[in-house]
């Protein structure tokens, strides 16, 4: 038996919560409601919060989102997860959608194949069993992700053919990230951030202060060679950034991978092929500073970024979001 309560930051601190919650995402992530699942000895044995402001629209209906998921049973993840739907429905939501910590710019998917890769930087991570908690409870999979694994890039490259000479002959301009760069310069990493993802599933707009506040201290902790930077004519029209697997470091083994996280090309047609030469500039740079593997990293499956990497990598993990058609 499970009794729900509706939680607030301050709450925790009264409460044994066995999920290891952070109770401080509830205002970082600006979560509209958090729920718990208690005990009957005031244990925590499931929680999840909500979002039903300012999320994606799904056949011209509003959608609603489940995320800082956690439950350490099927029966308390079923209560939960119920009581969530029914509160989303509440609010005009058609559609739940989740484990998605509001929008897809935060965490979100959950890995649904694992094979026998350690996690890496940057990538989700989850018990095996919560997947199955939400098709359970009447969810489906929505989305479908994929990460790849080139374990030898210095020697498989994508083909380039006549790409660089190409955007040579257009003046594009590619150069490692300067991290004291002026703030015109952000503005168009933004710009194109905001232009290249307009088109992608269940996609939501940020502001450029959000933009600022979550990506620029990530950013100032990789090596600028790492993230390159295309500009025409004065503008930034495409980047790619790959910090390197910062948990190998917790790993006896040297860090010898790197993680191609982002790939951005304003969507112009003088600009296809750009994200090609992006990488392959990226990886001559990550070979001569002694690196030997690069993980493409939670590619959406009719992404174009996976057709580069299918070139030359191999599949590495499979992610899944989940969604369930809600009854007013």
């Amino acid at each position: 038996m499970y009794d729900i309560f509706d939680m607030q930051q301050s709450d925790y601190a009264g409460v044994v919560d066995t999920t290891g919650f952070e109770p401080a995402l509830l205002a970082t992530d600006h979560a509209d409601q958090h729920f718990a699942a208690l005990d009957q000895d005031g244990r925590i044995r499931a929680r999840c919060s909500i979002w039903w402001r300012d999320t994606a629209v799904i056949d011209n209906a509003p959608s609603g989102a489940i995320g800082h998921y956690a439950a350490d049973s099927v029966e308390s993840a079923r209560v939960l997860l119920e009581h969530a739907c029914r509160e989303l429905t509440i609010y005009g939501c058609a559609y739940a959608i989740g484990p998605m910590d509001g929008n897809t710019w935060r965490n979100y998917r959950f890995v649904t194949e694992r094979g026998s890769a350690k996690p890496f930087f940057l990538e989700p991570d989850n018990p095996h069993e919560w997947p199955q908690h939400f098709r359970q409870t009447g969810f489906s999979t929505y989305l479908n992700y994929v990460s790849e694994l080139n374990p030898d890039f210095p020697n498989r490259q994508p083909e380039l053919g006549t790409l660089r000479d190409k955007f040579a002959d257009l003046g594009v301009a590619i150069e490692p990230f300067d991290q004291d760069c002026p703030a015109e310069d952000m503005q168009g990493l933004y710009q194109v951030v905001c232009e290249a993802f307009a088109d992608s599933p269940l996609y939501t707009p940020l502001g450029y202060d959000q933009f600022v506040k979550m990506y620029v201290p990530l950013m100032s902790t990789v090596d600028p060679r790492l993230m390159l930077v295309a500009r025409h004519e004065g503008q930034v029209v495409g980047f790619v950034f790959s910090p390197p697997d910062y948990l190998q470091s917790s790993r006896p083994a040297e860090i010898d991978t790197i993680v191609i996280k982002t790939i951005a090309i304003l969507p112009r047609t003088a600009y296809s092929g750009l994200g090609r030469v992006l990488i392959v500039d990226m990886l001559k740079n990550a070979e001569a500073m002694g690196y030997r593997q690069a993980i493409s990293a939670l590619m959406h499956t009719q992404n174009r970024s996976q057709k580069i990497s299918r070139d030359c990598a191999a599949h590495m993990r499979c992610y899944e979001l989940f969604g369930r058609k809600l009854s007013p």
